[in-house]
């Protein structure tokens, strides 16, 4: 127990890649470090596919009820976002839970890796309780907040009272995943992830059309299709950290208050935390406007729609990123500067290029997948319009993605957060704000946010090739 083993889920991994303390670091071939990548991501990326096809899934459902169609899809849409929030609490921890837990596996401290994952999930399941019960009693307020209106504001009611029981399930696996990774296991999270979601799309659709024997339950079917799949997951995952498998392991005793591991927790994970709640209010103040702009309901429902398929692009992206934050943190735990450097840029190489080719496809062919969405004419034709628009930011959105999750990686949080702070206010926020105050159609809002992602992957870059995210401390 004194000394980090290779995670079983990756068993190649670190032990191939460890330098030789007298090789030089041009010595590990580039192929090396691509399959290492890879290896890392490919499990991420199958993962986040399958949150592809739930996400277009609850969409799809709420675009072909028998009524209130476009209603529906704005409640499932603005409802996702109430649960982006709470996604931030559990990514504010799992930041910090990663870059600390990659560097020490780096390093070979296998107990302080364990330490921290112990206090990981203290925190998750304290977060947890105390959001779900917050959430239950504040429902209402918080979806009159979001500008929903009518039948909208019924079905979001309806949706998030539904859900708000298993937020502390969703807290634990999102952390519970944020600390295999940390560790080098992408396989084990990847797994469970995808029986989750192979566990909504079942019964979101079969409680929603009352298929395979389940009750016929409409709109609500959907919630309580991704309810079961969220208690699920908290449930499996939390096993499999006591099993130990992915080369760290949660025992009971590291549950109780370690403060030197929750000082070093929060002061990587909140700056993270911050930088995702600026993100987030950003887009929420862009959904409230949307909900506000005309045609009503109908421009919610293709925001969300262009968001959904969207996230075919970047959802990829994340993926690299998830592997090069673990490939750069356990670099720097073995002191090698110019490897943590060589798997940021491959894993731009790679994401970024996906991600360029898909905004390609985007410009061209945008009516297609937007056609097979929705079968309204209206939500269709502005649906394309805007993804066509966000294809030409796919390059630079996928240099914030990929040398940010670099940056975190690191622990170079504050970096992050302080550019993410003055590209939202100055553009995303504002911008789109004095855009509503205007009632400018929602093409124009997405050519804003177009051009905001693409100038915020241009400052991250520049932050990237400053370097100082080779001197952090973790």
């Amino acid at each position: 127990m004194s000394q980090a083993q290779v995670p079983t889920a990756q068993p190649s991994t670190t032990d191939a890649l460890a330098p030789d303390e007298t090789a030089p670091v041009a010595a590990v071939p580039r192929g090396m470090l691509v399959r290492a990548l890879l290896g890392l991501a490919a499990p991420v990326l199958a993962e986040h596919v399958l949150h592809i096809i739930v996400g277009l899934t609850d969409t799809y459902l709420a675009n072909h009820l028998p009524t209130d169609k476009a209603e529906a899809t704005a409640a499932v849409g603005t409802v996702g976002y109430i649960f982006w929030f709470i996604g931030l609490f559990a990514g504010a921890i799992g930041t910090g839970s990663t870059a600390i837990i990659a560097r020490e596996v780096g390093a070979r401290h296998r107990r302080r890796a364990n330490s921290v994952c112990g206090q990981s999930m203290l925190f998750a399941a304290m977060l947890g309780v105390t959001l779900a019960i917050f959430l239950w009693l504040f429902a209402q307020p918080v979806v009159t907040f979001t500008g929903l209106t009518g039948h909208s504001a019924s079905y979001a009611l309806d949706y998030t009272r539904l859900l708000a029981p298993s937020v502390p399930f969703l807290v634990t696996m999102f952390v519970a995943n944020a600390c295999l990774r940390g560790a080098g296991d992408t396989l084990t999270p990847a797994i469970s992830m995808i029986v989750v979601d192979v566990v909504n799309v079942i019964f979101s659709c079969g409680l929603t059309y009352g298929l395979w024997g389940m009750p016929r339950m409409g709109f609500e079917g959907i919630a309580i299709g991704t309810m079961i799949a969220y208690i699920a997951g908290g449930v499996l995952q939390v096993t499999v950290l006591l099993v130990g498998r992915g080369g760290i392991k949660l025992h009971v005793h590291r549950l109780r208050p370690h403060l030197r591991d929750m000082k070093r927790i929060i002061r990587i994970g909140v700056p993270a935390g911050m930088t995702d709640a600026v993100n987030w209010i950003a887009n929420f103040g862009l959904l409230k406007v949307v909900n506000r702009t005309a045609p009503l309901n109908i421009a919610a429902a293709a925001h969300i729609n262009t968001v959904r398929i969207e996230s075919i692009s970047y959802m990829t992206g994340f993926a690299i990123a998830v592997a090069v934050a673990t490939m750069v943190g356990q670099s720097l735990g073995m002191k090698d500067q110019r490897r943590a450097e060589r798997f940021a840029y491959l894993g731009y190489a790679i994401g970024g290029g996906f991600m360029t080719l898909v905004g390609v496809m985007f410009i061209l062919f945008s009516q297609y997948p937007a056609a097979i969405l929705a079968d309204d004419p209206e939500v269709r034709a502005l649906t394309a319009k805007c993804l066509m628009i966000t294809g030409f930011c796919q390059s630079g959105f996928a240099a914030a993605i990929v040398f940010g999750g670099a940056l975190r990686g690191a622990g170079d949080t504050l970096a992050v957060m302080l550019i993410t702070m003055v590209s939202i206010l100055t553009l995303r926020l504002g911008g789109v704000w004095l855009l509503g105050y205007f009632h400018q159609p929602l093409p124009v809002i997405w050519m804003l946010l177009a051009t905001d992602l693409f100038i915020r992957g241009g400052l991250v870059y520049w932050r990237f090739v400053h370097g100082g995210w080779k001197r952090i401390k973790v």
